[in-house]
C-alpha cells in the first residue's frame, strides 16, 4: 500500500510539473494599443527557448467567427548572458481588418514545445481592437486660451494621437476669425515613436487682436494611420482668445470706381486696396436705402485679378437707382481680408450716395500725416495740391 502511494506521488509531482514549464507567453507584439496595420504579422515572446511542432495553428475571431487563419508560423531563439528568450511569429495574408471592431487571436495547443524539457502549450490567445478613427486629438494648450502672437519661428501648437500618422494628400490648417475663415496654413503631420502629430507651418510672427475669438482648425481625414489610410483623424479644432495689447493696423481699401461713377446706374463697383487681399467664402457688397434702412440690392463680392492690383470687385448688373432716393453703399465686416501678416479683416464700411453712384459727403480740413493719400484714380499722390479731392483710410477729403 505504501509502494502504492508513492508511486501515485511521482505521477502527480510530474504532471505538475510538465504543466509549470509549458510555454506561456509573456507579451505580445500588439500590445493593448490599437491595432492600425494590415494583418500580416504578429509575435509572441516567452521566457525560454520554444520550438514549432507540427500542425501548429493559430485563428483571428471577432463575435466569434473566424476571420482569418495564419498561413504559417516561425519560431526564433535569443539567448543572452541572463537568459534564453523564444520568439513566436505568426504570419497572415496582410488582409485589413474591418474598422471599429474587437478581435482575438488564439494560438492552438500543442503549435510550440519548450526546448529544454518538450512540454506543449496549451491555448492561448490576445485580444486587440482596430479602432475607427485616430481617436481625440492631445493638444499643447487647452481650448479657449489667451494667445497674443505666435513666436518667431511661427509656431501656434502641436496635435497628437495615440497612433503613428502620415499626412492624408497635402493638409492644411484653417484660421477663423470671429467665424470667418482668414488664412490657410500648411499641416506638417508627421509620426515619431508610437505617436502620430500636426502642426501648422505658419512660418512668420502673427498678432491676434485682444479680444477677438479665434479658431484654428484641422479638417477630418487630414491625417491618417501610417499603414492604413482609412482610419483617419476626426475634426480638430483649438479656439482661443486674441491677447495683442497694441493697435494691429486695420484693412481699408484706398479708391473706389463711386468715387468716380456717377451714373443712376449701377454695374460693377471695384475698391483697391494698397495690399494683397482675400475675398471671405460666400462675401457679398450691398445696396441699401438710407431713410428706410432697406436691404434693395447685394451682389458676390470676388478678387478681380485681371487687373495689377488688389481689387475687390461685385456685379451689380445695372441697378437703376431712383434720383430722389438716398442710398447706401455697404461692405459687410469680414468681406474682405488681409492675405498676409496679421490676419485682420474689413470692419463694416459704408459710402452715402445722394440718389446716384455719386457720394455727397467730401471732408475738408487737413489731412493725417499717417495715412498715405491717392486721386480719384487710384494713384498714390506724395505732394498733395490744395483746392483737390483725394482719397484718404477709404474717404473723399478735400485739401485746404
Amino acid at each position: 500500500m505504501r509502494k502504492t502511494l508513492l508511486a501515485l506521488g511521482s505521477v502527480a509531482f510530474t504532471v505538475i510539473s510538465a504543466m509549470g514549464s509549458a510555454p506561456k507567453p509573456e507579451s505580445c507584439t500588439v500590445g493593448n494599443r490599437p491595432f492600425t496595420r494590415p494583418l500580416d504579422e504578429i509575435g509572441f515572446y516567452f521566457d525560454g527557448g520554444i520550438r514549432l511542432l507540427d500542425g501548429a495553428s493559430a485563428v483571428v475571431k471577432c463575435d466569434g467567427e473566424i476571420v482569418a487563419t495564419s498561413e504559417r508560423m516561425e519560431v526564433s531563439n535569443y539567448t543572452s548572458s541572463e537568459r534564453t528568450q523564444g520568439c513566436l511569429a505568426i504570419l497572415f495574408d496582410g488582409q485589413n481588418l474591418p474598422k471599429g471592431k474587437e478581435y482575438t487571436l488564439s494560438v492552438a495547443s500543442a503549435s510550440i514545445a519548450s526546448e529544454t524539457d518538450g512540454a506543449e502549450n496549451a491555448e492561448f490567445s490576445h485580444t486587440f481592437s482596430v479602432p475607427e478613427n485616430l481617436g481625440p486629438a492631445h493638444l499643447d494648450v487647452e481650448d479657449g486660451v489667451t494667445i497674443a502672437k505666435t513666436s518667431r519661428y511661427g509656431d501656434l501648437y502641436y496635435c497628437y494621437w495615440g497612433i503613428e500618422t502620415e499626412p492624408a494628400g497635402e493638409p492644411s490648417f484653417i484660421l477663423y476669425r470671429e467665424g470667418v475663415a482668414v488664412r490657410e496654413f500648411p499641416a506638417h503631420v508627421t509620426w515619431d515613436w508610437d505617436l502620430g502629430q500636426a502642426c501648422p507651418e505658419i512660418g512668420e510672427e502673427l498678432c491676434f487682436e485682444k479680444g477677438v475669438r479665434y479658431s484654428l482648425v484641422l479638417p477630418a481625414g487630414s491625417a491618417h494611420a501610417r499603414f492604413r489610410d482609412d482610419i483617419v483623424n476626426e475634426e480638430v479644432v483649438l479656439n482661443f482668445i486674441g491677447g495683442y495689447e497694441e493697435t494691429v493696423p486695420p484693412l481699408n481699401y484706398v479708391w473706389c470706381s463711386l468715387f468716380t461713377d456717377h451714373s443712376d446706374v449701377l454695374d460693377i463697383v471695384t475698391f483697391i486696396y494698397d495690399r494683397p487681399v482675400l475675398v471671405a467664402e460666400g462675401a457679398k457688397l450691398q445696396l441699401w436705402e438710407t431713410d428706410n434702412n432697406t436691404l434693395v440690392k447685394e451682389a458676390d463680392a470676388y478678387l478681380d485679378t485681371q487687373v495689377n492690383c488688389w481689387a475687390v470687385s461685385a456685379d451689380f448688373g445695372g441697378f437703376q437707382m431712383q434720383p430722389e432716393v438716398g442710398y447706401t453703399f455697404v461692405i459687410p465686416e469680414g468681406a474682405v481680408i488681409a492675405e498676409k501678416g496679421d490676419p485682420v479683416v474689413n470692419s463694416r464700411h459704408s459710402i452715402a450716395l445722394n440718389g446716384s453712384s455719386g457720394i455727397d459727403h467730401i471732408s475738408i480740413g487737413n489731412m493725417d500725416c499717417d495715412a498715405p493719400i491717392y486721386d480719384l484714380f487710384g494713384r498714390k499722390v506724395n505732394v498733395p495740391q490744395r483746392g483737390t479731392i483725394y482719397i484718404q483710410s477709404g474717404k473723399k477729403i478735400l485739401v485746404k
